[in-house]
């Protein structure tokens, strides 16, 4: 009789042992290797690698600032009714290029100045790349003696702006910059009294230009 009942309890444990090996998890098989087609969280993706897609560029108001441009040789007038001041001679003081600077590069740079130009009020602007053409009227006449010299004046524009990137990374790819214009048709030109300067181009002009003879 006991060794009968030593039979079937070794049965039973033999029994729990197979359920429990068949119900506990297998925490020492290792998980197979990724394939080398499987993507990681650090990879760069094309869209992050591209260049800006569809760029919008956003300005800052522009800024208008009067900007001396030439200026004459100083000449004394000794007639009662004054004469003319040559301009024909006039020099350069601030040659103006149309022009853009952007953090992305030369390539966005002219982008943003061509859609600066597209939305501003301003009519005429130069395209960019293109200088202040010399100043050539021939001259003008001063009704009065005294000392005296010939300026032009242009109105120079700038502004700021953001680039904005459509699609996904847009923020990684952002650019800012600035664009200089100028109003290429809109030159003025006068005479500064070096006894008596006026404006603000012309006081400029008369600090260079009045301390030598012509």
């Amino acid at each position: 009789m006991q060794r009968a009942r030593s039979v079937r309890w070794a049965g039973v444990v033999a029994l729990v042992s197979a359920v429990v090996g068949c119900t506990t998890p297998h925490r020492d098989r290792a998980l197979p290797a990724p394939t080398a087609s499987a993507p990681t969280a650090s990879a760069p993706t094309a869209t992050a690698a591209a260049d800006c897609a569809y760029p919008r560029y956003e300005f800052t108001p522009d800024v208008r600032t009067e900007t001396l441009t030439y200026v004459t040789p100083a000449v004394t007038l000794t007639a009662p009714d004054g004469g003319p001041v040559d301009f024909s001679h006039a020099l350069a003081v601030r040659p103006l290029t149309a022009t853009a600077v952007s953090s992305a590069g030369d390539a966005d740079a002219r982008n943003a100045y061509d859609a600066f130009v597209r939305q501003s009020r301003t009519p005429g602007l130069p395209e960019f790349g293109k200088p202040l053409k010399p100043y050539s009227n021939p001259t003008v006449g001063v009704g009065k003696p005294g000392r005296f010299l010939g300026y032009a004046f242009n109105w120079v524009i700038t502004s700021s702006f953001v680039r904005h990137c459509a699609g996904t990374g847009a923020g990684r790819l952002d650019a800012v910059g600035s664009v200089t214009s100028f109003q290429a048709d809109f030159p003025l030109a006068g005479t500064v009294d070096c006894a008596e300067p006026a404006g603000e181009s012309g006081r400029e002009a008369a600090r260079l230009m009045c301390g030598t003879d012509a």
